[in-house]
C-alpha cells in the first residue's frame, strides 16, 4: 500500500469538498468534523462531481440528482440501488501534509457464475 501527497491541511476547508487526482482518478476530499475523508469524486450515478456536491449528516449530496453517499462506507442510500456505492480511500495527515491511499483495483469475481457480484465501470462491485 502506498500513498499519494493530495496537498496540506489547510487546502481543505471544514464542510466543503476539494477534487484532486490519483493516479489519474478523481478522489474528492472533505473535511467533516475536523476529520478528513476521501471518496471517488464521479457519482456512480452519472458522473458528476460528488466534491461539488452538499454535506449532510456524514454524507454527501450530489447536486446533480440528489443520490447520497456515507462518506466512511461509501454506501449509497438508495432506496431502490443499495447496491449501488461510492468507492473510498485511505487518508493520513503527517505534519501538514495530506495523502491519499492509491487506488487499487477490486479483486475480480470469484467465478463468473457468482452473482453477489455485478459489473461496474472499470471493476466489480460486491453486492
Amino acid at each position: 500500500m502506498s500513498y499519494v501527497k493530495v496537498g496540506k491541511v489547510g487546502d481543505f476547508r471544514e464542510g466543503r469538498g476539494v477534487a484532486v487526482r490519483v493516479d489519474g482518478k478523481r478522489v474528492a476530499v472533505f473535511r467533516v468534523a475536523g476529520e478528513l475523508r476521501a471518496i471517488q469524486d464521479d457519482c456512480p450515478h452519472m458522473g458528476a462531481s460528488l466534491a461539488d456536491g452538499k454535506l449532510q449528516d456524514g454524507h454527501v449530496v450530489c447536486h446533480w440528482h440528489g443520490w447520497t453517499f456515507d462518506l466512511e462506507s461509501g454506501q449509497g442510500n438508495q432506496k431502490s440501488k443499495q447496491w449501488l456505492c461510492a468507492r473510498v480511500y485511505g487518508i493520513k495527515v503527517e505534519g501538514d501534509d495530506v495523502y491519499v491511499l492509491r487506488p487499487e483495483d477490486p479483486a475480480p469475481p470469484p467465478s463468473d457464475d457468482d452473482e453477489t457480484w455485478v459489473p461496474w465501470d472499470d471493476g466489480f462491485l460486491k453486492k
